[in-house]
């Protein structure tokens, strides 16, 4: 409903500028009609029109109480001013003063319809009580465009007293214009024609000068620095709202008093033979999906999508990435779900520097969990990972896993080839069919490697989902028909018994598509992705966990995602902000380690957020107020839909400067990036530079 809700309300917002526009102009030539006929019928035309934009106003009231029902952050700075205090006074005034004038205009009786109105009749008409109101209102529309222009500032006295001195100003304006045209017609003076055009002239010449300097203005105010620090940012201490500014570029940061550790000592083990050793290389290639569509992408070993690297838990893992990309193209591999030392993260700019062509950089480290991972490139990545530089990463169990038969890693993807955009589980396009004997035991490991959110069905058979991010569900049990969604970066264990008919495996965005197991390889079965969504929250069977909703926590943190129209980095769009900021000005998360602390994520623009922690993983505590009730849900990325709020705990327990940000790439490249940084670490990297490091 929130997002109906929400689309209602911007376009009731969009429609109200010229609706009360259209309405102040029909009132204000009322009063100029030189006969009572015409007079009275503008009076009817200005009486319906305004009677219409009341109504579209009364509308977006009504629509404000159904988003407020989700919370009152939902309506508050981003509404709350812009409709109450720009708009509302002068829709009052319109209903007091303005609709009973012309009400009684359009109701009186004209012994003479061509008759001359009255001069009495006139100056009546012309009185700023009349008039105006429906100005303001028109200038309230404003409001609309003001919200998303203008992030809401973190004091409510400064924002209301910044929005009602801005509209006494214009209403002071207003009435003095509608005196003046009073007073000159009730004294006979008019203003000389070329001097009403001079005034209108030089007018438009100052308005289009301040817009043409503003938006100057916001085109370089908004560039980022060609070199700055990632801990460029404010700093949280847990209150959920940003506090001092400080800039760890210059050596100024908060500490608890601890030594100062650099990123570049928290690495892996550099002694020892390696368990597993990798090397992946990063080349252009020009590739082909199974329909024969091309793809000019960009390759870890030429292949898309990159080599699946299976690993064991407690391993000790080498993997030597080579860059071979054109250019002056920069690589990194992040190493996605897992807790890796903070130096092995592979985010460019604040772990390394991105690794150039014709370099190379080694990634060690033990790995001290186990499940369904990905790795994918953390440099430029809303251009790198759509390329093609990502694959899939299993991690076994130290233990004796779950026995299955085939295990199978679904990697959804969406290419952009010659053909346009085309949706795809890996190079997959077409429809494929395998063979699987009845009794087998099948585990589906779905990945979602675009930043939006994505949809999966599996169909022909029961089956449970047994892992979400990697980590196991407690107490699975048996789904069937339901759609089953993932957030950017998100993964999901499915298993399955294979029956004597068909099973399909189906990415909702390529329905066509997708994997057919039967007994003979000859299966068919239709997608269905018409059931209803799956539901983590209550799946499962609870268990005690060492941490949890009571917990006595260290840090909590508030974090408002939402988005508004204006410049970042010298280009006009849609920034995606955190608490009405964009990166490098979003929170600084500050946090010691061994703290426990708790976030609220909280949704209120209009597209979703895969919310990805780097270094840690999140247990989800609730979901708009309502806890968790099945088994634990520990995760990485946590998807949080639009009027949604989400609450997740972690505790503090792998030192660094870890990334905190959408893994929709195209919403960190807008701005919604922040970072959890502990209290001592620092680091040597910087942002752009020589080696050009973009850490999307």
């Amino acid at each position: 409903m929130y997002v109906a809700a929400a689309g209602v309300e911007l376009a009731l917002g969009i429609v109200l500028l010229p609706a009360w526009l259209i309405a102040a102009v029909t009132t204000g030539l009322q009063p100029g009609r030189r006969t009572a006929g015409r007079m009275r019928r503008m009076s009817r035309i200005a009486l319906v029109l305004v009677c219409v934009a009341l109504l579209l106003t009364a509308a977006r009231l009504v629509v404000y109480g159904l988003l407020a029902l989700h919370g009152w952050v939902f309506v508050g700075d981003r509404r709350l001013f812009t409709t109450f205090v720009m708009l509302l006074p002068a829709v009052i005034a319109t209903t007091v003063w303005t609709v009973p004038w012309l009400a009684s205009a359009a109701r009186v009786r004209l012994p003479d319809p061509d008759a001359p109105v009255p001069l009495e009749e006139q100056s009546r008409a012309r009185s700023p009580r009349h008039v105006v109101p429906p100005r303001l209102a028109a200038f309230g529309g404003l409001g609309c465009f003001a919200q998303m222009f203008l992030p809401p500032d973190r004091s409510f006295w400064i924002s209301l007293g910044a929005y009602g001195l801005i509209t006494a100003a214009v209403a002071g304006l207003l009435v003095r214009r509608a005196d003046a045209r009073l007073q000159r017609l009730l004294t006979g003076r008019e203003i000389p024609r070329r001097r009403a055009l001079a005034v209108r002239l030089g007018t438009a010449v100052v308005v289009l000068g301040t817009v043409v300097g503003l938006v100057n203005y916001g085109i370089a105010g908004s560039r980022l620095p060609h070199t700055f620090s990632m801990m460029k940012g404010e700093a949280d201490w847990g209150g959920g709202v940003a506090g001092p500014h400080h800039d760890m570029a210059g050596g100024h940061h908060m500490t608890g008093g601890a030594d100062e550790v650099s990123v570049d000592t928290l690495r892996g083990p550099t002694s020892g033979t390696p368990d597993r050793r990798f090397s992946l290389t990063a080349q252009a290639k020009k590739v082909k999906l199974a329909s024969g569509k091309t793809v000019d992408a960009w390759t870890y070993n030429g292949q898309v999508p990159g080599p699946p690297l299976r690993v064991t838990e407690g391993d000790l893992v080498e993997i030597k990435l080579r860059n071979e990309l054109p250019g002056m193209t920069p690589v990194t591999i992040h190493w996605h779900g897992v807790d890796v030392p903070n130096g092995e993260d592979g985010v460019a700019g604040a772990t390394q520097d991105a690794v150039l062509p014709g370099q190379s950089f080694t990634y060690r480290f033990r790995v001290e969990e186990s499940g369904t991972r990905w790795y994918h490139s953390h440099q430029a990545a809303s251009e790198q990972v759509d390329r093609g530089l990502f694959g899939a990463l299993i991690i076994e169990p130290k233990t004796q896993p779950r026995p299955v038969d085939k295990d199978v890693s679904v990697l959804a993807h969406d290419w952009q080839t010659d053909k346009g955009t085309v949706p795809a589980i890996g190079a997959l396009d077409e429809l494929e069919r395998r063979r699987a004997e009845p009794g087998e035991k099948v585990r589906i490991r779905l990945t979602n490697t675009s930043g939006s959110t994505r949809e999966f069905a599996i169909d022909g058979v029961p089956y449970k989902v047994t892992a979400l991010d990697g980590t196991d569900v407690y107490k699975p049990t048996a789904l069937k028909g339901k759609k089953l969604v993932l957030g950017g970066g998100n993964r999901m264990d499915v298993e399955f018994t294979m029956p004597d008919g068909p099973v399909r495996v189906t990415y909702g965005s390529a329905p066509d598509a997708g994997i057919v197991y039967s007994p003979d390889g000859k299966g068919k079965l239709k997608a269905d992705l018409s059931g209803p969504e799956f539901d983590p929250y209550s799946y499962g069977s609870p268990k005690r966990t060492e941490l949890g909703p009571d917990s006595d926590f260290d840090r909590d943190y508030k974090l408002v995602f939402d988005e508004w129209l204006g410049f970042y980095n010298g280009s006009f769009g849609l920034k995606q902000t955190i608490n009405g900021k964009v990166f490098p000005d979003t929170p600084m998360l500050m946090i010691k380690e061994g703290d426990l602390a708790r976030t609220t994520f909280i949704n209120r623009g209009n597209e979703d957020h895969p919310m990805h922690l780097h270094g840690h993983h999140m247990l989800v505590l609730s979901k708009n107020g309502k806890r968790a009730s099945g088994s634990p849900i520990w995760q990485d990325t946590v998807l949080v839909r639009p009027g949604e709020e989400v609450q997740v705990a972690f505790k503090a327990d792998n030192p660094g400067i870890w990334m905190d940000h959408c893994h929709n790439f195209w919403h960190s490249k807008l701005g919604m990036v922040m970072h959890l940084a502990y209290d001592n670490v620092t680091t040597p990297y910087e942002i752009g530079g020589p080696v050009g490091n973009k850490p999307e």
